[in-house]
């Protein structure tokens, strides 16, 4: 990474932009994204947009704990003209070169902030959430990204909806997500974490990590728990996270009968330690882009099944790195669970080699390098956008 920053003439002032409800897959990108930007000498700045109605300030706490230059924006209502001026005031008074925004909210104020600027301006499109009520954001989203210089897309779907949307293809650039594998592989859970979380020491464990939306599919996970019940009845299932759809799953979950072998742990900050009390661990989502939390589990040498939808078939290697399913089907989950379970040492073989896969081709140093090249082909642009 040090060669790409040896030809800027100045490394470049650059100022992250999210609106976040929570400590996320894109929150992790952003913050792996400065921590690794840094190393290398760039000026790393993060703003964090609040929503009044959902206020979240983790990933803000959590950045300015390793000790980035943090502003927090107070957003009242759906378009607040106030914010808009002090991110432009921000991008004067710092001396910004680029601003990197992450999500369809960033997106707009960035837009509107930037207008009349000479600033460059990233996006990285981490992928939409489902339903109806969410359709004219995505759509409108996609009209404000036509503006952008570059538009990252962290799957292969997700440059194919970019493209439908009109992003010309000479501004899109494809890069996967990546995470500090150090912070996940050997780290053991301090003792009496599965106690505290109401789990029997001989439990066989098979958790989730996500937030608790509906395109992340937990409702498939619980229904598949009666089959792996009836061969493991030692079997618990763990879902971390929390979200609307929490009332839901536990409602669910008490409809099957399953109750006392489900435990709902909600947002918990000791993820890596979480993740080495897991036997497995699975990712039962309706769609996604590429998720950290897979990435996660096997930088942490978990064996892990997962839905083959967005980058995912491109990652976990069938038969291999993992196990891929459906996405929506309750029956090949179960009976992909009970094959782990039953197979322990093949399990922990295909657990080694995510390992080395992932610390190999998805680290947070490969994705920072290919976003550093995106800043330096900016910087080198003396003509403007494409």
């Amino acid at each position: 990474m040090e060669s790409c920053v040896a030809e800027f003439a100045r490394p470049p002032r650059v100022m992250h932009l999210i609106s976040s409800s929570g400590f996320l897959g894109a929150e992790n990108v952003v913050l792996e994204l400065a921590l690794q930007s840094r190393k290398t000498g760039l000026d790393v700045q993060i703003g964090v947009m609040v929503n009044a109605e959902n206020p979240n300030l983790e990933l803000a706490e959590i950045a300015a704990k390793n000790g980035f230059n943090v502003t927090v924006h107070q957003c009242s209502g759906r378009l607040d003209k106030r914010v808009i001026g002090v991110i432009k005031g921000l991008i004067h008074d710092n001396g910004i070169d680029i601003v990197h925004s992450h999500n369809y909210k960033s997106n707009f104020y960035a837009w509107r902030a930037l207008c009349g600027t000479p600033c460059k301006w990233v996006i990285t499109n981490h992928g939409r959430r489902s339903g109806f009520r969410l359709l004219l954001y995505n759509l409108a989203d996609a009209f404000v990204a036509r503006h952008a210089d570059r538009v990252i897309a962290v799957s292969d779907r997700i440059f194919r909806m970019l493209r439908c949307a009109g992003v010309p293809d000479c501004k899109v650039r494809i890069i996967d997500n990546g995470i500090d594998t150090d912070r996940f592989a050997g780290r053991q859970p301090p003792e009496g974490l599965e106690v505290s979380l109401g789990i029997p020491a001989d439990a066989l464990v098979i958790g989730s990590v996500g937030a608790l939306t509906l395109e992340k599919g937990h409702v498939y996970l619980l229904r598949a728990s009666s089959a792996v019940l009836e061969r493991f009845p030692l079997a618990v299932f763990l879902i971390i996270g929390d979200g609307p759809e929490r009332a839901a799953l536990k409602k669910e979950a008490c409809k099957l009968g399953i109750s006392e072998h489900v435990v709902f742990a909600g947002k918990r900050k000791d993820i890596p330690e979480l993740l080495n009390i897991m036997d497995i661990f699975v990712l039962p989502s309706l769609q996604e882009g590429l998720p950290m939390a897979m990435l996660e589990a096997q930088a942490a040498r978990v064996p892990v099944i997962a839905s083959s939808v967005g980058a995912i078939p491109g990652v976990l290697q069938d038969g291999a790195t993992g196990l891929l399913v459906p996405p929506g089907n309750s029956n090949n989950l179960s009976s992909s669970i009970i094959r782990l379970l039953s197979d322990r040492e093949n399990a922990g073989r295909m657990a080694e080699r995510g390992f080395a896969r992932v610390k190999d081709q998805y680290s947070a140093e490969q994705m920072a390098r290919k976003y550093l090249a995106t800043y330096h082909e900016l910087m080198s642009d003396t003509k403007g956008k494409p």
